[in-house]
């Protein structure tokens, strides 16, 4: 045995002496690494605020650097320019949900290419939010837009100070009702003003500022028109007749094409309001959350990233509560105009009127490039960290983001996280509600809305009469409409619902 194992341990020595003489070694193993097809690319990104542009310098720069991408930001906000003039020469733009009529009508947009939408692609389409997926990214049923930063309304109020025993008893014997979060903007309002004048018959406000932002101020005013104006359509209720009016009818009449914003329920809004610019600080601001975040306001209608703002400042520290979004008291029933008591809330969202979409317009040099770099800033995992690491305004886009277990980013309680997904749930997917309310997005709705919101800031600051005050806007949309052509506004209206022209 011992010869045998010295024999084979004397070849193997041989071997190896024979390999190193002859100069053997293991080959060398080459990995192909894929070049990008979008090497040494420019892509110019025009951009409405420099909070976008920080979007796009993050997540946006990270994806150029694997494709050896160039990006350039641009600053350009579509909303105060009358034409894209200097966004032109741009591969993506950003806008408002309610611009993306303006450019699609007149052929400005490229189409989202088809397999992006296909159920096997990676992008997930049919993961985005229905009120994305199903209306405000097309026009016309055809895509042109991707969403890239959502919105999330909700309701912040002081919950110590509304869980306050000495506040509960006051409250209880000044409204016949428990101090709790407002389900109702009958109850937003008794809320605002029991802190208006809780410092020994002193007035100090209890509200934030106006938004001194046109379309902030626009959105505010919707989203509580929304509750009065329209009536909550359970998803379970059966189609009656009508069905069409109930559904689509917000903004405009949809049998007659006439404008609804001077009906009781868009009046009573503007009323609310007006009742609330008692509890507010004179001066309007460019962000009415800091009142909140300052301790000078014990009500906030804001967007659910503002909560970690909040959470952050020490005094605010797990003192804050989230609820939906209040409703009316009362709707006005569209047929009759008479009012309909609704004590537990009329809620009906109002979607669209904040977030940005990502288009290409036609003219772009490279929308290949373009599509493949909004496909990843709103795909699954790009869109979760942007929605996450959010701070101020944004929201979701996607449904599996509203069903995360858990949203670390925020820093809530336990109880709070939970409320605040199952509102954003509510809302966002409004589960149970067939008929949200949309922001105006026909063509030529800036006209109209530089139209409403002037009169409403005039009429909240003033104080002048909420009925003559829209009646004077249907006034003035009337004429907009007739110098567009009645018959081709009604046509784009029901468009912009998803409708067929005609």
């Amino acid at each position: 045995m011992q010869r045998k194992s010295g024999r084979v341990w004397l070849l193997f020595c041989s071997l190896l002496i024979i390999i190193e003489i002859s100069g053997c070694r293991p080959a060398s193993t080459s990995i192909d690494v894929p070049v990008s097809p979008h090497q040494g690319v420019e892509l110019r990104i025009a951009c409405p605020t420099e909070a976008t542009a920080s979007l796009l310098r993050g997540p946006g720069q990270s994806w150029a650097l694997r494709q050896g991408v160039i990006l350039k930001i641009l600053r350009y906000d579509f909303a105060k320019e009358k034409g894209p003039q200097t966004a032109g020469a741009a591969d993506v733009w950003i806008i408002a949900p309610a611009e993306l009529p303006r450019w699609a009508a007149v052929d400005q947009l490229a189409m989202i290419p088809a397999d992006r939408t296909a159920r096997d692609n990676p992008y997930a389409w049919t993961d985005l939010l229905p009120i994305y997926r199903e209306q405000l990214v097309l026009w016309e049923s055809t895509p042109y837009g991707l969403p890239l930063v959502g919105e999330s309304p909700l309701c912040c109020y002081r919950r110590d100070l509304l869980e306050n025993p000495a506040h509960k008893t006051a409250f209880r014997e000044k409204f016949g009702r428990e101090l709790t979060a407002p389900a109702t903007w009958e109850q937003f309002a008794q809320i605002a003003e029991y802190f208006q004048q809780k410092a020994k018959g002193q007035s100090e406000p209890s509200l934030p500022p106006l938004p001194r932002d046109v379309a902030d101020l626009d959105r505010l005013f919707y989203t509580v028109a929304a509750g009065f104006a329209r009536r909550a359509v359970p998803a379970d209720e059966a189609r009656r007749a009508d069905h069409q009016d109930d559904m689509f009818s917000f903004h405009y009449d949809l049998k007659t094409g006439r404008p609804r914003i001077a009906t009781p329920g868009f009046v009573d809004a503007l009323k609310q309001l007006q009742r609330w610019q008692a509890c507010r600080p004179v001066e309007p601001a460019d962000t009415p959350e800091e009142a909140f975040r300052a301790g000078r306001a014990v009500l906030c209608l804001t967007d659910a990233p503002w909560l970690k703002v909040f959470q952050k400042t020490p005094a605010l520290h797990d003192k804050v509560g989230v609820c939906r979004v209040p409703g009316g008291d009362h709707y006005f029933d569209f047929n009759t105009g008479k009012p309909q008591p609704t004590p537990e809330g009329n809620r009906v969202p109002y979607l669209g009127g904040a977030g940005w979409l990502a288009v290409v317009p036609r003219s772009s040099e490279h929308t290949t490039a373009a599509f493949d770099l909004l496909a990843e800033l709103s795909g699954p995992k790009t869109s979760m960290q942007i929605f996450l690491g959010a701070n101020g305004h944004g929201g979701p886009i996607r449904t599996e983001q509203l069903y995360r277990e858990r949203w670390d980013s925020f820093d809530l309680e336990e109880k709070t996280e939970l409320m605040l997904r199952q509102t954003l749930q509510e809302t966002l997917l409004h589960r149970g509600l067939k008929n949200p309310a949309l922001c105006l997005r026909t063509p030529h709705q800036a006209a109209h809305r530089a139209v409403l919101v002037q009169a409403v800031r005039d009429a909240l600051l003033k104080n002048s009469d909420a009925d003559k005050t829209l009646h004077r806007v249907a006034e003035a949309w009337t004429k907009l409409d007739r110098e567009q052509g009645v018959e081709a506004h009604t046509a784009d209206y029901r468009r912009s619902l998803g409708l067929l022209a005609k």
